[in-house]
């Protein structure tokens, strides 16, 4: 445990003194990571190329900007509210995850009477709107959160409760949702290890992949990028990975209080966490403060920093609307839908900055043009299409 966490020391070191990680550094690190030389050529329905102009425009990034959603206000708010709530999703957001309702003390607050209204409506209502949504969790082994039958069983019985609790969260979503927080927080408690003996979640893992084997589950735990137990957290995996553990993803969930720390600690932690070679997500981001200001500048630059950040393949806020928020002043929009500075600072990365838009005029129906990966809408006389460009696909042809 001394080495490892000496060589976590050693990285941030060495990572802080070779980055300077300013503005002009994390625009470099975006330039070369999150875009791409695009070539796209329209043909119309024979096959011939579309001369004259040509427009293109972002429609959806490849990167995941994603937002807690909360499945009761889906449900049961205000049309008013709900139709606001939606419009805000579908314009900022590309990625989602329900807040409560599919966590086991609700899903199943009595054992084997099952409430699943909640997140099939969370659900179906992000599916409508063509949003992919991660699962959020199946487990919660903090001990207020194990459902308190649970806790009246004895080793054997919680076992084969378990396994009922995967699968049927597992079936329920099933070709559905491919990715899930198995037992969320472990680092910070695991009732079902203590009651089973078990030294760490290596079986979860194991029983969870038996179980859907498409799925990749993940582990998710707070204090991480703070820097306080970065090193623990790191090491608490690799044991789980030692012993076989099938893990898909590491999670971060990014809560913070007042000030985000400084850019180089953010990077070192995610440093840190990267080596570990598996796809890093911020699965639960806000920052709760009266500093409206700060926040905003904070907000911007934690974005930029996990953004330009190769391990880091999506960045998940806990909620936007302070109608709907665990913590109302880390929302991005007031009750009354105004947005707030910190607000203003997101939507402006996606509007503007890691925006990509233009007209040109097609050569023998084909554009060349530079831009983020992700979904785009090109139009050329009165037809209108999109197309997927990624990093491994720089190249279409677009035929209306």
């Amino acid at each position: 445990m001394r080495t490892f966490t000496a060589l976590i020391l050693l990285l941030t070191i060495r990572t802080c003194l070779a980055a300077p990680l300013d503005d002009a550094d994390l625009d470099r690190r975006i330039e070369n990571l999150r875009k791409g030389d695009f070539i796209v050529k329209l043909l119309d329905n024979a096959g011939n190329p579309l001369p004259g102009k040509i427009s293109y425009r972002l429609v959806r990034h490849s990167f995941l900007f994603g937002t807690a959603v909360n499945a009761d206000l889906i449900q049961h708010g205000s049309r008013a509210d709900v139709e606001q709530y939606g419009k805000i999703v579908s314009s900022y957001f590309n990625y989602a995850v329900e807040e409560n309702d599919m966590k086991w003390h609700h899903m199943e607050a009595k054992r084997g009477i099952h409430d699943d209204a909640g997140a099939i409506a969370a659900w179906d209502w992000c599916h409508a709107r063509g949003i992919p949504m991660r699962g959020h969790c199946i487990f919660w082994g903090i001990d207020q959160w194990v459902p308190g039958w649970a806790k009246q069983l004895n080793r054997d019985e919680l076992q084969i409760a378990m396994k009922d609790r995967l699968r049927h969260v597992l079936t329920l979503f099933h070709g559905k949702i491919d990715e899930w927080d198995l037992n969320n927080e472990m680092l910070h408690g695991d009732y079902f290890a203590r009651k089973l003996g078990f030294a760490n979640g290596t079986a979860y893992f194991k029983w969870a992949k038996e179980i859907d084997p498409a799925v990749r589950f993940c582990v998710n735990d707070y204090g991480i990028m703070q820097g306080k137990r970065t090193a623990e957290f790191v090491q608490s995996v690799k044991d789980m990975l030692r012993d076989g553990a099938p893990i898909g993803g590491i999670n971060d969930q990014a809560h913070f209080s007042k000030n985000v720390p400084e850019t180089t600690k953010l990077w070192a932690c995610l440093d840190a966490i990267g080596i570990l070679g598996l796809p890093v997500k911020v699965t639960e981001f806000d920052i709760d403060t009266t500093d409206e200001q700060q926040q905003a500048k904070d907000t911007r630059r934690f974005y930029r920093v996990c953004f330009a950040h190769p391990a880091v393949d999506a960045i998940v806020m806990w909620g936007f609307w302070q109608g709907r928020h665990w913590r109302p002043g880390a929302a991005l929009w007031r009750k009354d839908w105004t947005i707030k500075p910190n607000g203003e600072a997101y939507a402006k990365l996606l509007d503007e900055e890691w925006m990509t838009k233009g007209e040109a005029d097609g050569v023998d129906g084909r554009i060349k043009f530079h831009g983020f990966y992700g979904e785009y809408e090109v139009k050329s006389q009165g037809n209108i299409a999109r197309v997927v460009l990624t990093k491994d696909r720089k190249s279409a042809d677009v035929k209306f």
